[in-house]
Order: C-alpha cells, then structure tokens, then sequence
C-alpha cells in the first residue's frame, strides 16, 4: 500500500488485533449455539469480501478497511473450522486422523499463497487478492453444503435412535445412540 519502516509495522497491527478480537467471539458464540457451520459461512463470506476489495479498489483508505475484513474473516473461519472438525468425530482415533489430514490440506493455503502474489503484481497483487477471495467463497459454499449434510444425518439419527436427551450419556463417543453431529 506504499508504507514503509515503521509506517508499515504500526499499521499491520490493528487488523490482527481486530481479527483476535473477532476470533475469541465467534469461537465463544459458535460453541454455546453448537453452530460452527453457520459461523464458518459467514465469517468466510467476511474475509472474502475483504479480499475482493483488495483486489478491486485503489484508494488506500478502502484497501487498508479491506485488510481488516480479510483479517477478520480468515482467521476466525480457520478458527472454527479446526474444533468443527474435532467435535464431528465420534472416536479418539478419528479426531487424531482428522486433524492430521486438515493440516496437511490446510498447509497447501501457504503453498499456494507463496505462487499467487508474484512480486512484479505489487502493490494491488490483483491476482493473489482475486484467488484467495474465490477460495473464501468455496469455503463459504463447502460450510453450507456440510452443515446441510450433517443436520440431514442428523434427522436420521433422530429418526434411528429418538431423542438423544432420552439416552443419557450413553454412546455420546463412538457414534451411540446419544451421537448428534455439531452443525
């Protein structure tokens, strides 16, 4: 954007800062609502507008107000997306697979990112901005999509076993009749 020195460092803290603050509510209200899937889509859809701001405007002023949308829609989806995964797992094992095979596919972002802002595309990296605001989409779609599956698994489970409430604690691990999917 055309800072430098200590310009640059100052003004790269405020939309961490903002994007920590987004981060600790949304994780918060997305655990007592049991509700990761609504919280990824919509935060996704924040940091996705940020990136398309990015890639389209030219004012400084907008770009900078941008970073905070992008800030604040990345990190809080990566953020409710790690225990979305975790909780949707109905065995010690699985949660440990799972987590081993999110990281790896989540290391690929950075793989990725190092390709898509060469650095003869700066300062507006259109491309880069462009390619990482279709993915936030995607994630969006992807949320939408599996909170979909899950509360028709959901239904069914319903449909199997009755009202969880009805079974106690037994076989709320292992997929047991009291095994409901986070949505």
């Amino acid at each position: 954007m055309g800072f430098s020195g200590l310009d640059a460092q100052g003004l790269s803290a405020p939309p961490y800062f903002v994007a920590f603050l987004v981060t600790i509510a949304t994780t918060i209200v997305a655990d007592r609502t049991q509700q990761r899937g609504r919280m990824v889509a919509g935060m996704a859809l924040v940091g996705g507008a940020g990136y398309v701001v990015l890639a389209s405007a030219t004012s400084t002023g907008a770009r900078y107000a941008a970073v905070f949308l992008a800030a604040a829609g990345v990190f809080p989806t990566i953020a409710n997306i790690l225990p979305w995964v975790l909780n949707n797992q109905g065995s010690d094992e699985r949660r440990g697979a799972s987590i081993v095979i999110l990281n790896l596919v989540g290391q690929c972002g950075p793989l990725l990112g190092t390709r898509v802002y060469p650095e003869h595309e700066g300062p507006y990296y259109v491309k880069g901005h462009a390619v990482c605001a279709a993915f936030m989409l995607l994630v969006a779609l992807l949320a939408v999509a599996l909170r979909a599956r899950l509360a028709r698994e959901n239904r069914e489970l319903d449909a199997r076993y009755g009202d969880p409430a009805s079974h106690g604690d037994e076989g709320v691990e292992n997929y047991g009749p009291s095994y409901r999917y986070v949505l």
